[in-house]
């Protein structure tokens, strides 16, 4: 019994240093292909970033060498190492084990031997710490600048109306962008689209709150005890769609416009009664529009980008009282 033990041992020894040899030229053969990959992905994101056409030949070059090694390492095969055979001598035993479901598990093998390259392909090794990127052309995007309302009629004498305080509104746009060539890899021209949240605040110069009377329309009524400027915040969900016009090698120019529904809007204020100081958050629609949409010119000048926004939307909703567009101007930055 002894003797069956120690044979069996040196067995499962020998069998487990092949397999582990076989294991390493699988995953040296995995990161070839996983390097090979992340090349051909760097390549094809490189085509994007220029407007040169010798560079984008250099390319095509660098595109044809990895196919020619893409078939040379498929090319490569993993030998298998058989596994020596060890007889064990019994004859000084009379009944020994057959060990009947050893052919069992011979035809399990090939299932263990599928998981154990699934899990090469997976991140076995270097690769686990290396995880696959590729390359979207998706873009970050923060754009950010003054807003304001413009008036469209005439002002009336009782009304009360908002005066906006231009260097104190803010808006922030932050928005996922995808980018695309139109036509050749000569193109000049560029599709982009995505998903953004814009938020326009504006700091009120007056005293004044945004409700609505008696007949349902939007009011501004004057508001005491204020111990800073007013704020109206209102956010929108948008879709955003340009076209991106390479003019020279450090200049473009990006025609497009956007369209979307309002999701959110706030009123804050900050009054002082005695020595009290209140913090207010007024949630209400006050007949603001739901819906906005509006038109964009963004002019990127070595890197510096000067952004125009007008909404063709109203701030609300028809009414005889107030009839605002927004407006902005600012700047954008793209995080990755």
């Amino acid at each position: 019994m002894k003797q069956i033990l120690l044979s069996f041992s040196i067995l499962m020894l020998v069998s487990f240093n092949t397999l582990k040899a076989q294991t390493d030229d699988q995953m040296k053969l995995d990161n070839l292909k996983y390097y090979l990959t992340s090349l051909k992905d760097n390549v094809e994101s490189m085509r994007y970033y220029t407007d040169s056409t010798n560079v984008l030949n250099l390319l095509d070059q660098i595109a044809v060498l990895n196919a020619n090694l893409e078939e040379e390492i498929n090319k490569v095969v993993i030998p298998l190492i058989e596994i020596p055979q060890t007889t064990i001598e019994t004859s000084e035993i009379e009944e020994v084990p057959t060990m009947e479901d050893l052919p069992q598990s011979n035809e399990n093998f090939p299932e263990n031997e599928g998981e154990g390259t699934q899990s090469s392909q997976d991140g076995f090794g270097i690769s686990k710490y290396m995880p696959f990127k590729k390359k979207f052309n998706t873009n970050l995007k923060i754009e950010f600048g003054i807003n304001s309302l413009l008036n469209n009629l005439d002002e009336v004498a009782g009304i009360t109306y908002p005066e906006i305080n231009t260097g104190g509104s803010w808006y922030w746009d932050f928005g996922l962008v995808r980018s695309a060539r139109l036509g050749g890899k000569d193109s000049k021209v560029a599709l982009s689209y995505g998903i953004s949240f814009l938020k326009n605040r504006f700091k009120l110069e007056n005293d004044v709150l945004l409700t609505t009377n008696e007949s349902g329309n939007p009011q501004f009524i004057t508001i005491q005890n204020v111990k800073e400027n007013p704020k109206l915040n209102v956010g929108y969900l948008n879709i955003p769609i340009g076209f991106t016009f390479a003019l020279s090698k450090k200049t473009k120019l990006e025609l497009g416009g956007y369209a979307g529904y309002r999701v959110h809007t706030v009123q804050k204020n900050h009054l002082k009664v005695d020595k009290e100081n209140i913090h207010e958050q007024r949630y209400a629609r006050h007949e603001l529009n739901n819906w906005v949409y509006g038109a964009k010119v963004s002019l990127d000048i070595s890197g510096f980008h000067l952004v125009g926004r007008y909404n063709f939307s109203k701030l609300f909703n028809d009414n005889p009282t107030y009839d605002y567009n927004t407006f902005m101007v600012g700047t954008s930055v793209s995080l990755f």
